[in-house]
């Protein structure tokens, strides 16, 4: 795949918070801003990323997916009946529906669309930072080329995964829910921290470190358990906190947590049938 077909025209219909990683991890990786163009219901998110990033405003959906190889849908999922009703005469089968739209399945936006190829993706937001991960599914009249084209893009901001769409749930909610759930284990860290005697600023520098430092272990093929064993020694301080977290339940919790917004994720479903 050349790399002009990599950077070609896309379009954003919707130009929220996860438009807006996207847009910022392609511009900083080197995507030209005016490849890009976003339509919003209002308009004000759409000016907002021009503004913003230098991409294209566009006043209409007809306009905005005009010559655009990849169609990124990215609505409120209470919205995006009314937003695929407008692309429906405007996106054709040569172009690429990429659905980022929560708890809708890829048949119910092929059936707005129909004959044109859908892939669905769950992108986190760091993507924004070219650090990311987005989980990627074909759905109807998606093809191996364009399912491949759809996982280079996102490629250019992390790392991109195939699965099946029956687990995408379950994606949402480690991979797409997991940077405010790290997040919020770090408040909790440094927070702790100061509890301590550290200043906050000290504590949340050294806690978000230690979490960057482990993904960058488990980068380099360590496992959790490896860099587990590799801190903690018998009868040590770092024992003595991991019982802790045990013995409150920890991994129960998460658990607990993450069933819970799989279980809300597919109560909202919509399957098109």
């Amino acid at each position: 795949m050349s790399t002009e077909r990599t950077a070609a025209d896309v379009a954003f219909v919707g130009c929220g918070r996860i438009s807006r990683a996207v847009v910022r991890g392609l511009v900083s990786a080197g995507h030209r801003a005016e490849r890009l163009r976003g339509v919003s219901r209002t308009g004000a998110g759409a000016r907002a990323l021009a503004r913003e990033f230098g991409t294209r405003f566009a006043a209409s959906p007809g306009e905005a997916v005009r010559g655009a190889r990849l169609v990124v849908v990215a609505t409120h999922p209470h919205e995006t009946g009314a937003a695929l009703e407008d692309l429906a005469g405007c996106v054709t089968p040569d172009q690429i529906v990429v659905s980022l739209v929560a708890s809708w399945r890829t048949e119910a936006v092929s059936a707005a669309v129909p004959g044109v190829p859908v892939v669905r993706a769950v992108p986190n937001v760091a993507v924004s930072v070219g650090a990311g991960t987005t989980v990627l599914s074909a759905g109807p009249a998606a093809t191996r080329d364009g399912l491949a084209e759809a996982e280079a893009f996102f490629g250019r901001l992390g790392r991109a995964v195939i699965v099946e769409e029956d687990l995408l749930e379950a994606v949402s909610a480690v991979s797409g829910a997991g940077p405010a759930l790290i997040a919020h284990f770090v408040r909790a860290l440094a927070a702790a921290g100061v509890e301590q005697g550290l200043a906050p600023d000290t504590a949340t520098l050294l806690a978000a470190q230690a979490v960057r430092g482990t993904g960058a272990l488990l980068d380099h093929a360590a496992t959790p358990q490896s860099v587990i064993d590799s801190v903690s020694s018998p009868g040590g301080m770092t024992a003595a906190a991991l019982r802790t977290l045990d013995a409150r339940g920890m991994a129960a919790t998460v658990a607990e947590a993450t069933a819970a917004a799989v279980r809300l994720s597919y109560g909202r479903m919509v399957t098109g049938r």
